[in-house]
């Protein structure tokens, strides 16, 4: 490896760092605000105490806010790696006078990268140019690989490394909650998407830069920066594409603040003098582009990630309620279904029992027998008509559980119901069926006991495969029969006439009927024209064996113990970081009370 050394420029930091308990008053100017106004407070508030330390300042202020904790108490401290720049592309580890030079490879030496990479803009060494907030100590020669592609998510990879990946993007981008631009983006082109543990540093740093600079004139000049921004003055989006909220939502809520980022917060303000006030209190997001968009902003509401309350890696920043709701009592047991040598067992749990997450592996068997249970990389809730999807099933497949990786031990209480309600479909492709063209349809067409039979009726011509579709004329009709119908879709060829249709029994609203029957009825309307009907859906409500898994344990700390506290509303005991919490379905609160997600 060839490194080049480069002498900083004389840099004077500032050792104050706002304390914790002044926090709330750091950010007053944003109480009570929404929307444009909120935007401009944000504004205000990101730049307090701001001082440009040049591009190269940043390589000495990295030692503050870019290195790993040299304090052993530290949650994130490592021997091996304290005191060396923290890489959030590769997770290499380097000394601060690694810079690239030459390199061969992934980890011989780190770059300042501009995460929001400089030739979007042009490049001009402004202040924006060595923020940061965004310029920070990356792998070179993964940053080369990710060049200046926008952030995304991969379909088909490319290249990849320890996590980061970069290929075609994936063709839509879903999160929730969100109000502003809807909660669904498509996308294509090559992205990078940085490892799952840092998306969220990521897009906090984004949002941070987009309000930080939302007074000035920048705008995108090249590359693929106009997928995510739009321009930092616009004021009806807050800066962003459609596909720019949803990405970086959906990374802001999944990868919550760590306390990486809270010391990289603390660190930048020594240096830089600022703060970046979605790390600071995460949930001012929901307010600007979430699921609180337009609303007013009631700090009181909010937990800041300086509240000793917050759970870094795991609270939102929403405080909400206070208290938690009594949980009820339980009334079913719940079990821990596995297999050992092709032998079914079941652990029972007992009402408020603890049960151990991660069942020792059977001495007379062999380590490779198959289990029920396994470790997923991301937490599972919920009903499912499927099995909880696991990483691995083999005992000898199990990670060894070390302090700084995070896994999610799964159960499920599978529920056999004979005789259920079942929904089924029947599809008819009438263009993929051989009928002759121009031939006329007189026969019904049958499949998996439904019927659909066409008939002229009134019309003045008998129906007729035309083009890819069955043509029924005007006051012909078409008959639907199965058991239990309830939904009807229908798929029109082209050149289709656009007749009406009406139906006998239930709704039609084209192009489907919805109701409840045996047999359905359509008739074309009108004295001339036609529909050309290509394909028919029939849904109907059937019956058989229903089989659910409601995956009700989760953990964030393994191998450990959980306490059930209740199955209707199912609340629990989780370990989480080395404390207790109460979890209620999606909501977590301290042994106090306090809600901290």
């Amino acid at each position: 490896m060839t490194a080049l050394c480069v002498m900083a420029a004389q840099v004077v930091f500032s050792s104050t760092v706002t304390p914790a308990e002044n926090i709330p008053a750091y950010y007053a100017n944003a109480n009570g605000k929404s929307g444009t106004s909120l935007y401009n407070a944000l504004n205000s508030i990101a730049n307090v105490g701001f001082k440009s330390l040049g591009y190269d300042g940043a390589i000495t202020a990295y030692q503050k806010s870019d290195v790993y904790p040299t304090d052993p108490s530290h949650p994130d401290y490592d021997a091996s790696k304290a005191g060396k720049l923290w890489d959030m592309y590769g997770g290499c580890t380097f000394r601060a006078g690694d810079e690239c030079g030459n390199y061969n490879g992934e980890c011989d030496c780190y770059n300042r990268e501009h995460s929001i990479p400089k030739s979007w803009w042009g490049g001009n060494k402004n202040d924006m140019y060595s923020d940061i907030f965004h310029l920070v100590p990356t792998d070179g020669y993964v940053n080369n690989r990710r060049s200046a592609y926008a952030f995304g998510e991969v379909n088909n990879v490319t290249y990849s490394y320890n996590g980061c990946k970069l290929g075609s993007s994936k063709s839509t981008i879903t999160t929730d909650k969100n109000t502003l631009l809807g909660t669904e983006a498509t996308c294509s082109g090559t992205v990078f998407e940085p490892r799952d543990e840092y998306k969220g540093d990521f897009a906090r740093g984004y949002l941070g830069m987009i309000a930080k600079y939302s007074n000035t004139s920048f705008s995108i000049t090249s590359g693929s920066g106009n997928m995510i921004f739009e321009s930092f003055k616009s004021t009806s989006h807050f800066g962003l594409t459609k596909y720019g909220i949803v990405l970086l939502m959906k990374w802001h809520r999944e990868d919550p603040v760590s306390r990486k980022e809270i010391d990289r917060n603390n660190g930048i303000q020594a240096t830089q003098g600022n703060r970046n006030p979605f790390i600071d209190y995460p949930y001012l997001a929901e307010y600007i582009w979430g699921e609180k968009n337009g609303q007013t902003v009631d700090l009181s509401q909010l937990m800041p990630s300086t509240d000793p309350a917050f759970v870094p890696g795991v609270s939102n920043g929403w405080r909400g309620e206070d208290t938690p709701p009594t949980p009820p009592t339980p009334t079913v047991q719940y079990g821990v279904t596995w297999s050992v040598c092709g032998e079914t067992r079941v652990d029972s749990i007992a009402e408020n029992g603890m049960i151990v997450l991660l069942p020792d592996a059977p001495a007379s068997c062999s380590a490779e027998s198959p289990v029920f249970m396994g470790w997923t990389d991301a937490p599972i809730n919920g009903i499912s008509e499927e099995e909880p999807a696991v990483l691995y099933r083999l005992a000898s497949q199990f990670p060894v559980v070390t302090e700084d990786v995070t896994y999610y031990a799964v159960f499920a209480h599978e529920t056999i119901v004979e005789g259920a309600t079942v929904p089924t479909d029947v599809t008819f492709d009438f263009t993929d069926m051989g009928l002759k063209d121009k031939g006329v349809i007189s026969a019904p067409f049958e499949k998996e006991n439904v019927a659909i039979t066409f008939d002229q009726a009134g019309a003045g011509t008998a129906p007729t495969y035309y083009t890819g579709a069955v043509r029924l004329y005007a006051k012909g009709t078409m008959t639907v029969t199965a058991n239990a119908i309830t939904q009807i879709d229908f798929t029109f060829g082209v050149s289709d006439k656009s007749n009406p249709i009406t139906a006998n029994v239930g709704t039609f609203e084209s192009p489907t009927w919805t109701g409840e029957a045996d047999e359905v009825v359509f008739t074309v309307g009108d004295t001339s024209g036609h529909r050309k009907f290509a394909g028919v859906k029939v849904s109907m409500n059937g019956s058989g064996t229903s089989i659910s898994y409601d995956r009700f344990i989760t953990s964030t700390q393994a191998p450990t113990e959980v306490e059930m506290l209740s199955v209707d509303a199912p609340a629990r005991k989780i370990l989480v970081g080395g404390k207790i919490y109460i979890l209620l379905g999606e909501q977590l609160f301290n042994l106090q009370g306090q809600r901290v997600r």
